[in-house]
């Protein structure tokens, strides 16, 4: 059940260690000509060699920049979007939080749901976690590395592969604070792609295509998106989020990330979630409940599930929490 939560974190708000940027290679100094021989009457004639070509140099994506190819209205749609989410220009980037949760979890195979109450997410950037659920049961990732702790407080080192499984649930545990954190810092994520599209590339359920008839969608490919892993390095694949928005307010309504395997999405990765009831937090906007539909494949073709499979409710929290390294410790006993 604690893998079930932690994934709904996920489908709340994406799938984030942030990518780290790629260096921009600089242009190769020339060399200085070595002095040219004494010219002899029998020497064949010297010809001119054209210059080798420069190398191609990266460009790095700037925080906050548009995509120099977005159209005027992808570019003008996004940034009502990011100013509607953060209204303060210059506000100061969120770099810890503390916030609880409600959630209500549908088993697979009509199995039953269970209520979830005050769970906990904290982060302290870039990659210190500690969750937990009403129980007491926890995993953490701090100074001394990544930990899991049991409903007494007995803390024990997350090795060996007894606990692969609890590996990969921190794993995308410290992705989502770190979306979480990017997505409240709209204004400055890098944008590697922006557009506007009528119809996105995947099927939605029924009653989640209903409220998305005739809105419009923007799509972008972010490096901030890429996903996490245990050693602190990011997927190389890219992560594209599609987002419909509410043309009365502004807001993401609904929004869909997968990653993209060199032109073709990635179908375990696929997460679709319904955005309801933004609220103010901390001067942000952030969604107080969310609806999240998994991915499923049927004769050969993925699609959304027709039946949602979480639904969180944020119940409380601060977006400007005072944490320390020291806070991301596991309990000695």
């Amino acid at each position: 059940m604690f893998g079930a939560f932690t994934a709904a974190l996920g489908i709340l708000f994406g799938s984030f260690a942030a990518p780290q940027l790629l260096a921009a290679a600089g242009a190769r100094a020339p060399q200085d000509p070595a002095p040219a021989p004494a010219e002899r009457k029998d020497a064949p004639p010297v010809v001119p060699q054209a210059p080798a070509p420069q190398e191609l140099v990266p460009q790095e994506l700037v925080p906050g920049a548009m995509p120099a190819d977005a159209a005027p209205q992808a570019v003008a749609m996004w940034k009502a979007v990011s100013t509607k989410i953060s209204p303060a220009p210059t506000g100061e980037r969120v770099t810890a939080f503390d916030l609880g949760f409600e959630a209500r979890v549908w088993q697979p195979n009509g199995e039953g749901e269970k209520t979830l109450k005050n769970a906990q997410l904290r982060f302290l950037a870039p990659n210190f976690v500690d969750s937990s659920l009403e129980s007491g049961r926890r995993r953490m990732r701090g100074p001394r590395g990544d930990w899991i702790v049991d409903s007494k407080g007995q803390a024990q080192r997350l090795q060996g592969l007894e606990l692969a499984q609890d590996r990969r649930e921190l794993d995308q545990i410290v992705h989502v604070a770190r979306t979480f954190a990017n997505l409240v810092n709209v204004r400055s994520l890098r944008l590697r792609k922006l557009e506007l599209i009528a119809v996105p590339p995947f099927k939605l359920p029924e009653s989640v295509a209903e409220r998305a008839a005739g809105k419009t969608w923007l799509s972008i490919v972010s490096p901030d998106f890429a996903l996490a892993r245990h050693d602190g390095t990011a997927s190389e694949r890219d992560v594209r989020v599609w987002i419909a928005v509410d043309g009365a307010t502004s807001l993401p309504m609904l929004a869909v990330v997968a990653e993209d395997d060199r032109g073709t999405l990635v179908p375990e990765s696929a997460l679709l979630l319904e955005l309801v009831n933004w609220t103010v937090l901390d001067g942000l906007q952030a969604p107080k409940s969310v609806r999240t539909f998994p991915p499923e494949t049927v004769n050969g073709a993925w699609r959304f599930q027709e039946r949602q499979n979480l639904q969180l409710w944020l119940s409380k929290g601060t977006l400007r929490a005072k944490l320390a390294p020291a806070d991301f410790e596991p309990p000695r006993k």
